[in-house]
């Protein structure tokens, strides 16, 4: 019987963990993993660490549930500090680096930013760079990417080089996901019920529940799909 209740006690402890990570991680934004700073990076492991602590520690959870909000408001204390201060974002976050320019590869910077050449070489042929002849200079990023900015006559052409006249783009909102109405995106696109079960019906949908995805946009273009 008392087996049974410490594992309940860590049951519910460690849902209350995952609850407590979860607003945390709200506060800390919508950031990517991709885009996390080093300070990110080490603040998310070290809450975690936490977090699995306070599931296990049955007798003394309110304090690493302290070291957590602790460690989530400085991660919110710092963003907020980049924000507001140039000086702060570039101690945090860094500077972006200039790994090549003028088609010339910088093997100063490449060491400087740990980076090999063999890996530049493939970051360049995933961007779709094969000759780095057909590239100007290349960038990485506070994020850990590299950008390529192509040579002129290497970028693609623009409607805009070849004289043409294009439609203005209009946004486009999900109406229907998984045989599920969004009533606010329909709302947002100016469209109402009934032209929304027309052009399903154009579109051999019987019922909105037999569609996997519809979206349109304001200048009433759309699409939709059957679920399989």
């Amino acid at each position: 019987m008392q087996v049974f209740q410490e594992i309940v006690i860590v049951i519910v402890a460690s849902v209350g963990s995952l609850v407590a990570l979860f607003f945390l991680t709200r506060l800390g934004g919508k950031r990517q993993i991709a885009q996390m700073s080093a300070f990110d990076y080490v603040n998310s492991i070290t809450i975690g660490s936490i977090a699995a602590e306070m599931a296990t520690n049955l007798e003394q959870w309110y304090r690493p549930l302290t070291a957590m909000v602790i460690y989530g408001v400085a991660a919110c204390l710092v963003h907020y500090c980049s924000c507001k201060s140039i000086a702060a974002r570039a101690f945090l976050s860094g500077r972006p680096i200039i790994l090549m320019e003028n088609g010339k590869i910088y093997k100063k910077e490449l060491t400087r930013a740990k980076i090999d050449l063999n890996e530049f070489l493939a970051q360049a042929r995933i961007a779709g760079y094969f000759d780095l002849n057909e590239i100007e200079s290349a960038m990485l990023e506070t994020s850990g990417q590299i950008s390529f900015l192509p040579k002129s006559q290497n970028r693609p052409a623009t409607p805009e080089d070849l004289n043409l006249d294009t439609d203005s783009v209009s946004t486009w909102y999900d109406l229907v996901m998984d045989g599920q109405l969004m009533p606010d995106h329909l709302k947002a696109s100016g469209k109402d019920r009934t032209w929304l079960d027309s052009q399903l019906a154009r579109a051999d949908i019987g019922q909105m529940s037999e569609a996997f995805y519809a979206a349109c946009d304001k200048d009433g273009n759309f699409f939709a799909c059957r679920g399989k």
